[in-house]
């Protein structure tokens, strides 16, 4: 540990759960966490795994506050069968793969609890044991224990485990207990320092130190460190580079320097940039005179003691042949809270239940996500939005300005696929729950009356949103129109033209002025605005830019409400920008006198449509991406046959709740009907069981050669390249140049 240091990052071995409950102060891990709902909080072990055979665990622990609670250890987190990131977040309630506790209690005695309980989340029981050693004393404020737990293998083939409390100052056992016939699998895994504290009562807090973990049951793997540099993103457009390095949230005292270098065919590096680490804990990286002709080898620098360096490349860009640009948007890190008491019992025929410490629930970090898609060997990542949701894993932090929520939030998503973006270029786009927020009208980035979100503008702090903007957008090329919108929040709408195709970048929730609803009375502004007048003008701008490139625009979500309810009625979803009609009719104008085609993400449906203009399928096509990993869902399922559609179910030309007109090409409903799923949940539409649902992320190839795009949509979990595997059913579908 790192002397006089105080800092949220407990450094490169550890994993806080959550980054604001937890600090590194003067060498110690110190529980900070406020009254609430996180109850029991963990820090995971990210360099280090339990096999199920001998080790032994050794930290010092003492108390901050007094009250009931404890501190020590949880093994067995993921029971060995979750990937060691996600068995980092192991946490909170008990449940499926929740592992064991292995505690030193307030009262003074040690105990082994139970937290795999889906029945009991918060009871902790106490699991019978050998008490060896009664308590000596209640723990004390001035304290100084060592706790040491022990996993011995038994003749039996199960293992003994002996914990015990030993005063540092008079090497003195406090307390000490064995628990008998454990098997190796319940230890198995990941491990994690724990405290918890008795709510509503205002409980205890801990502090930990040196850790050691020994013994041939324990595995080393220093490569699954993170931090002090998480990642990178970049885009090139033109000649500029752009790259953002994320950190983990450093100390104040820390060192704020970060250069780049670059390198071509092994030779000598150059220094290209230097900046400092800014809010977000982000250092944005430019360079003017960058030659995209070739590929360069890159290495970010923080400039800390010792100095720690991130490698990645930044391909030449593609020239005279196919792009294939690889679209991501909805990734959900749990279905299940890890904070509250939830139910992952079955409702439904054929739904699996959803351990909460399984793969089951825990979809970060996404692997097979991840690797299919960058089977792919895409060009460029297009990221949709909803990178994350304000509410999971963890309950939404719900103070104005909650930075290391979203740091905690987001880190999830760029360590998951930093891989990709280390090596790929990247657009970044904001959707409502990158800003905590279940919906947004923006209207012009007004701020929400009361902080609530249904009152239209933006919940939290304006220097909190525009930090939310520069940690996941500032990499991406340079706005149109840079000027500020209200309360000072920036804009990163814009256009650029990246290997042979135009691209133009919108923000269609910041300037969205309306939900309300005009058949129930509600006041309507004067002008319905969907993209605003400053985005109108860019995209008639935007129409002549870049003459003889296809065009491509990325927004959000689609300019249509694609949804029908139970009975396959057209239902009116006021997130959906089928709405306000008027400006979306205005968007639909100018992007069809664009020929541009639309990607977008947000409806976690997958579709593909042809918006109408005069007729139903006149306008310009749609691809909205199927969601990554998501929990809430959305059907369409027309009562009656469609007419003009193709061999698929549910296409063909359709009036949407909102009056617009629209030709659907191919849609990826749930695998189960919506009339169906009413049955078990007669509320909400939230699904976490994948095997019913059909997610994943979209590709799409333009191709100069044959002037045409080519739209596919891919199952998150099938390899692209095995020959069994398949698209989902309607894709993929080609549209020529001059039939977008």
């Amino acid at each position: 540990m790192v002397k006089n240091v105080q800092r949220p990052w407990l450094g490169p071995d550890f994993w806080a759960n959550r980054l604001q409950d937890w600090r590194l102060a003067d060498g110690r891990i110190e529980g900070i966490a406020q009254p609430g709902p996180h109850r029991l909080r963990t820090v995971g072990v990210l360099t280090r795994e339990l096999t199920g055979g001998a080790a032994r665990l050794r930290v010092r622990t003492g108390t901050l506050a007094s009250g009931p609670g404890f501190s020590g250890f949880l093994v067995g987190a993921g029971a060995g069968a979750l990937d060691p990131r996600a068995a980092a977040l192991v946490q909170g309630p008990s449940g499926e793969g929740g592992g064991l506790l292995a505690v030193y209690g307030s009262d003074g005695q040690v105990a082994f609890r139970e937290h795999t309980d889906e029945s009991r989340p918060f009871a902790f029981a106490v699991l019978a044991a050998t008490v060896e050693t009664p308590a000596a004393r209640p723990r004390t404020l001035d304290e100084d224990v060592e706790l040491v737990l022990q996993l011995k293998p038994t003749d039996r083939g199960d293992l003994r485990l002996r914990l015990y409390a030993r005063d540092r100052r008079t090497d003195t056992v406090l307390s000490s207990a064995t628990l008998d016939g454990v098997a190796p699998g319940r230890v198995r895994g990941g491990f994690s320092l724990v405290e918890s504290d008795d709510r509503p009562v205002q409980g205890a807090r801990f502090w930990f130190s040196d850790l050691h973990a020994t013994g041939p049951g324990v595995t080393t793997h220093r490569d699954r460190g993170l931090g002090p540099i998480v990642g990178t993103l970049f885009s090139v457009s033109g000649s500029v580079l752009k790259l953002t390095a994320q950190l983990v949230p450093v100390g104040p005292d820390d060192p704020r320097e970060v250069t780049l270098d670059i390198r071509a065919d092994g030779g000598r590096w150059r220094q290209v940039a230097r900046t400092t680490v800014g809010a977000g804990y982000a250092a944005l990286l430019r360079v003017e005179d960058w030659d995209s002709s070739r590929e360069w080898e890159y290495r970010v620098v923080y400039h800390s003691s010792p100095r720690v360096e991130y490698r990645g490349t930044v391909p030449a860009e593609p020239r005279d042949r196919e792009l294939v640009i690889g679209t991501l948007n909805c990734v959900k890190a749990t279905h299940r809270s890890l904070t509250g008491a939830s139910n992952g019992s079955p409702r439904l025929p054929g739904e699996q239940p959803l351990g909460l410490h399984t793969d089951c629930n825990i979809y970060f970090p996404y692997a097979p996500l991840a690797a299919n898609l960058a089977a792919q060997n895409p060009d460029l990542l297009v990221i949709l939005g909803d990178q994350f949701y304000e509410n999971s894993p963890t309950a939404q932090d719900q103070s104005p300005a909650p930075e290391l929520d979203f740091l905690y939030k987001y880190l999830l998503w760029l360590w998951s696929f930093r891989e990709l973006t280390q090596r790929i270029p990247s657009i970044v786009l904001i959707d409502d729950h990158d800003v905590f927020q279940g919906n947004l009208w923006g209207h012009g980035a007004a701020p929400a009356p009361g902080r609530d979100q249904n009152e239209g503008g933006y919940a939290n702090e304006a220097d909190w949103v525009n930090m939310v903007q520069r940690v996941q957008s500032g990499h991406d090329p340079d706005p149109y129109d840079p000027t500020p919108v209200r309360q000072g929040i920036g804009v990163y709408y814009g256009a650029f033209a990246y290997g042979g195709v135009s691209f133009a970048m919108l923000e269609d929730r910041k300037f969205k002025n309306t939900d309300a609803d005009p058949n129930d009375g509600d006041p309507l502004p004067e002008k319905l605005e969907l993209l605003g007048e400053r985005q109108e003008a860019f995209l008639s701008a935007w129409k002549s830019m870049h003459p003889g490139l296809p065009k491509v625009a990325l927004t959000q979500t689609t300019l249509a409400c694609l949804q029908t309810d139970p009975t396959g009625a057209a239902r009116r979803d006021w997130d959906s920008n089928g709405w306000p009609k008027t400006g979306r009719d205005r968007a639909v104008q100018l992007l069809t006198d664009a020929h541009a085609v639309v990607l977008s993400g947000d409806q976690h449906l997958g579709s593909l449509v042809r918006h109408g203009v005069d007729g139903f399928a006149d306008g310009p096509v749609q691809f909205t991406t199927p969601a990554g990993n998501s929990s809430f869902q959305r059907w369409f399922e027309p009562a009656q046959p469609l007419a003009n559609g193709n061999e698929h179910p549910y296409t063909g030309d359709f009036t949407d709740g909102f009056g617009n007109r629209l030709r659907v090409l191919a849609v990826a409903n749930p695998k189960v009907s919506f009339a169906d799923y009413r049955k078990g949940y007669p509320s909400g539409q939230g699904l976490g069981d994948r095997t019913l649902k059909q997610e994943g992320y979209g590709i799409v190839r333009v191709r100069p050669a044959t002037q045409e795009f080519v739209f596919e949509a891919w199952p998150w979990d099938r390899d692209p390249r095995a020959a069994q595997t398949r698209q989902f059913a309607g894709w993929p579908v080609r549209v020529p140049f001059d039939e977008a």
